[in-house]
């Protein structure tokens, strides 16, 4: 079994706009990693840190499947559709904040950062690239094969746990 991971790329001058969205957010947070996916994990742009390709598409991967399954937990629950959620540990924060019509906002920041602050500019930011995603098309660019072992293995090296 093999599974594809497929990074998508939109129009040039939507690109751009979105770019420079996520590279003030970087600023403002002082965020390692500001990373823009559509709902099912497919990277739209990141920004920050920079990763390996196949880090990048499974720390996109997780975010899209914590918040699939908070969204699930969310709607058992008779909840509101969830907006943000956050994720603290001892050294750093994860924020990710939904964006209409299916995109999903990632932000992982030193535990220094004020979580209050992080929160007030991804409003900011989210207002500007729901404007930005509106009309945007989105076309595969690049495809990456991958078995099952070898995404264990990496999956456990990205999460810390045995290999």
């Amino acid at each position: 079994m093999e599974l594809d991971l497929i990074e998508y790329d939109i129009d040039s001058t939507v690109k751009k706009q979105v770019e420079a969205i996520l590279q003030k957010l970087v600023e403002k947070t002082s965020a390692g990693v500001v990373m823009l996916t559509d709902d099912a994990g497919r990277i739209v742009s990141i920004k920050g840190k920079k990763q390996e390709d196949t880090e990048s598409e499974f720390l996109a991967t997780l975010i899209s499947g914590v918040f699939g399954a908070a969204v699930e937990m969310g709607k058992i629950l008779s909840m509101d559709q969830l907006e943000v959620l956050q994720y603290e540990s001892k050294s750093m924060d994860v924020v990710i904040k939904f964006i209409k019509p299916r995109f999903l906002l990632g932000v992982i920041v030193p535990k220094s950062t004020a979580l209050g602050t992080v929160r007030l500019f991804m409003k900011e930011a989210s207002d500007s690239l729901e404007k930005v995603l509106e009309g945007a098309k989105m076309v595969p660019v690049r495809e990456l094969k991958i078995d099952i072992k070898e995404l264990e293995e990496r999956l456990n090296r990205i999460l810390g746990g045995s290999e």
